[in-house]
């Protein structure tokens, strides 16, 4: 069984990519709130382990060079003047192939999987991006990835 932080740091990451490639070239200003939802405080001031995690996300994405930014948000709720280096654009706009055949961008991938709420698919990209930008081994060519079905909603009045 994974741990919930890696599935939140998949999520942080797919919602930070999103974002900024819909507003690409544009700086933007990230917000924990608008990733992880309302800031929890507790009684010293310091946020939850949640959003503390996202925030880091963010930070760790900039040190990594998938992205920059002008400054931090004051008590670690977001950045400010946030977009996507080169190489993360590229990275987004390259294609991914599915095990069925089927090609998409990276990015537009990420969007259908964010929208079905497939989780398994948002963790199999992000992989796939870092392994991509990963600069400390060969160049690896990214394999078919499996497509999992999106969530049906189901009426709650029957």
């Amino acid at each position: 069984m994974r741990t919930t932080h890696i599935d939140d740091f998949h999520y942080c990451c797919a919602e930070v990519f999103c974002a900024l490639y819909s507003a690409f070239p544009v700086p933007y200003l990230l917000l924990v709130e608008d990733t992880t939802g309302p800031i929890k405080w507790d009684m010293t001031g310091l946020p939850d382990r949640r959003s503390q995690a996202c925030f880091e996300t963010f930070v760790w994405l900039g040190e990594h060079d998938l992205l920059r930014f002008r400054t931090l948000e004051p008590r670690n709720t977001g950045i400010e003047g946030a977009v996507l280096t080169q190489k993360a654009f590229v990275l987004l706009a390259s294609h991914v192939t599915w095990t069925s055949g089927e090609m998409t961008s990276r990015i537009e991938a990420l969007l259908e999987a964010r929208r079905n709420r497939a989780y398994a698919d948002l963790e199999m990209l992000i992989n796939d991006i870092f392994r991509a930008n990963c600069t400390w081994s060969a160049p690896v060519t990214s394999k078919p990835l499996p497509k999992s079905e999106p969530l049906k909603s189901v009426d709650s009045e029957s």
